[in-house]
């Protein structure tokens, strides 16, 4: 920051008198008095200064005010003093003051610049080049470069108080103002330039797209007192826009922006000087993964359902295609109460909001038997040439399991039989083979392909769900509130997804495509970049690999294989909806009892398989 024009003037004067008065002893008319020498030495200033500065970093500014000289003291209110170094530290965020101390110049005042009520007289005076640096919260640090003069007092230098040491530009009474530029929230739209989300000329924020991924996209409204005082995001201001839900909440901070700001300099007489500004930064405009087209096959498939979710991805990278949820979503009705066009909206029942592919966890029936497949060819418990039974009815250790309504296979069936009729009486006693084995290895699989955790993917809140391992019964009772080891019925449970598991869409999908792309299981990622709306770049997203599961490639082919049985045989499961079709498709049906009539029905796949 420069020193004022008016300031640099008289120093400049102040500096060729110092001159003049050192070249000639003689005083003719109208020349300034000779420079008196001071009382006090000036070894003694810097300290002086120092005191004054240090007093000012730490806020002590009663003490600061102690040290000024007795004619300013009697000038200057000390709350009027006190108010002006607070309202600069308030407005500007000041946590910090640097300096660093010239040349010191003797020079002399007059002796009404003193306020002396003693001789008539120069008064003897120092000027203290100073570089002073104020390190603020809202603009950075702020160079000051200032002459501070301290005038001799009875015992020690005093300071000479103006508002122009804080800065010029505020004259003798001036005040300081801050004025605040709000940014515009960045847009939410996907690769193909399909906006999202965006922000009308009112300030209101509108979803083009309206129902299309309404749960992903999510919304956001003006701020409220209580989301200020509980610093929903740094700085934010009642009335600006905060994210409340989906990708509006997850990547508000990007899409916010920052706001500008100018510390004004009111002088009492004149016009407001700038003093200091820090320019607007509109929100980023942030480029997700959704494809609209798939989004909206998926929307359309489940609209009808009073509760469900869809996920779609891509195996080769894990980029999220589509999040689907229903009931569905137009957030429009939580911000201008309208459509687009202007059609009312309802207000959404809380099943509406809510993210069913990300943040509902489901159990997942059968949908599960491929990773205890899996489980079993690993460990050497099975092979493309095992053969086993699938009855009607599986007793065990005093329990009868069953098929859906007792169906059952002839003879022995490989493990591709089997799994395209969907047979417990198959997968429940190959479990208890891999949990005779290692009771360790279903669940230690398990949560390789992600589950019981958060996916990881970024800007998007998810569930971890529940994987009911020997982890979780170590901390977790049972239903008569007695902890249990994690034991055989247990692992015959989750072996077909029931028992306490718990799992979402995106994470059956995600699994299910690290099994379609030979054992990668990646970061599933929403957002692929953030742009300023000039073009520059904030942030990128690179595709990231969570872990490769420990699967050999044969053993994955061969469970690809399983599900495919699913959809090829004509007793397979899923036979009848994919007959004429056209892609190969991969996947598993699941039903899972829930305790109520209705069931909770599953079908994760990979398609082209």
């Amino acid at each position: 920051m420069s020193v004022h024009p008016s300031v640099s003037r008289s120093l400049a004067v102040a500096l060729a008198f110092v001159t003049i008065a050192g070249c000639t002893s003689a005083e003719p008319d109208g020349t300034p008095y000779p420079t008196p020498v001071p009382l006090q030495s000036v070894d003694d200033a810097p300290a002086a200064v120092d005191a004054f500065l240090t007093a000012w970093r730490s806020g002590r500014f009663t003490d600061m005010y102690a040290m000024l000289t007795e004619v300013d003291r009697a000038r200057v209110a000390e709350a009027d003093f006190v108010d002006l170094l607070e309202t600069f530290n308030r407005l500007t965020g000041a946590q910090d003051l640097e300096w660093r101390m010239g040349s010191i110049q003797p020079i002399s005042l007059p002796a009404t610049s003193a306020g002396a009520a003693g001789p008539v007289g120069p008064i003897p005076a120092l000027r203290v080049p100073m570089r002073l640096r104020m390190i603020t919260d809202l603009f950075g640090e702020i160079d000051m470069p200032r002459d501070l003069l301290l005038v001799a007092g009875a015992t020690d230098w005093e300071l000479k108080w103006s508002a122009a040491v804080v800065f010029p530009e505020l004259g003798e009474n001036g005040s300081l103002r801050l004025r605040r530029q709000e940014p515009t929230r960045g847009q939410i739209r996907s690769q193909d330039g399909t906006v999202f989300a965006r922000t009308r000329d009112d300030g209101l924020r509108v979803y083009p797209q309206e129902w299309l991924a309404g749960q992903t996209i999510g919304y956001a409204t003006p701020a409220t007192r209580q989301d200020v005082a509980a610093g929903a995001r740094p700085g934010l201001r009642r009335g600006e826009l905060v994210g409340r839900s989906g990708l509006e909440l997850g990547a508000d901070e990007l899409l916010a922006g920052s706001p500008g700001y100018t510390l004004m300099a009111y002088p009492a007489n004149g016009e407001p000087v700038a003093v200091a500004q820090r320019r607007v930064v509109d929100g980023a405009n942030v480029t997700i993964t959704l494809r609209p087209d798939i989004q909206a096959t998926a929307d359309a498939a489940i609209a009808g359902y009073n509760e469900a979710g869809t996920a779609v991805i891509d195996p080769r990278n894990g980029d999220v295609w589509a999040l689907s949820s229903a009931p569905l979503f137009n957030p429009n009705s939580m911000t201008i109460g309208t459509t687009v066009g202007g059609t009312p909206l309802a207000a959404p029942s809380d099943s509406a909001r809510l993210n069913h592919a990300t943040l509902a966890a489901y159990p997942a029936g059968s949908s599960f038997k491929v990773f205890t497949l899996a489980a079993a060819l690993k460990i050497g418990v099975a092979s493309p040439a095992t053969r086993m039974t699938c009855n009607g009815t599986w007793p065990f250790s005093g329990f009868t399991f069953r098929n859906y309504e007792e169906h059952s296979l002839p003879g022995l069936v490989d493990l591709l039989q089997a799994m395209a009729f969907s047979c417990n009486t198959t997968y429940m006693p190959l479990s208890i083979m891999v949990y005779d084995q290692d009771t360790h290895v279903l669940t230690d699989l398990i949560r390789e392909f992600g589950f019981g955790q958060s996916t990881g993917m970024e800007y998007l809140a998810d569930t971890p769900g529940i994987l009911p391992d020997h982890q979780y019964f170590e901390s977790t009772k049972r239903w008569d509130d007695v902890f249990r080891p994690y034991g055989p019925f247990d692992q015959i449970q989750l072996a077909i997804g029931q028992g306490s598991y718990l799992g979402t869409p995106l994470q059956l999908a995600n699994a299910y495509a690290a099994i379609g792309n030979g054992g990668k299981l990646w970061v599933p990622r929403i957002v692929v970049e953030a742009r300023l709306p000039g073009g520059t770049l904030v942030e990128r997203n690179r595709r990231a690999l969570a872990r490769r599961i420990s699967l050999r490639a044969g053993h994955l082919d061969y469970v690809v294989d399983s599900m495919q049985a699913v959809v090829n045989y004509s007793y397979g499961t899923a036979y009848g909806p994919f007959i004429g079709f056209g892609i190969p498709v991969a996947g598993k049906s699941g039903t899972a009892e829930t305790g109520g009539p209705d069931p909770d029905a599953w079908f994760p796949a990979i398609a082209p398989a």
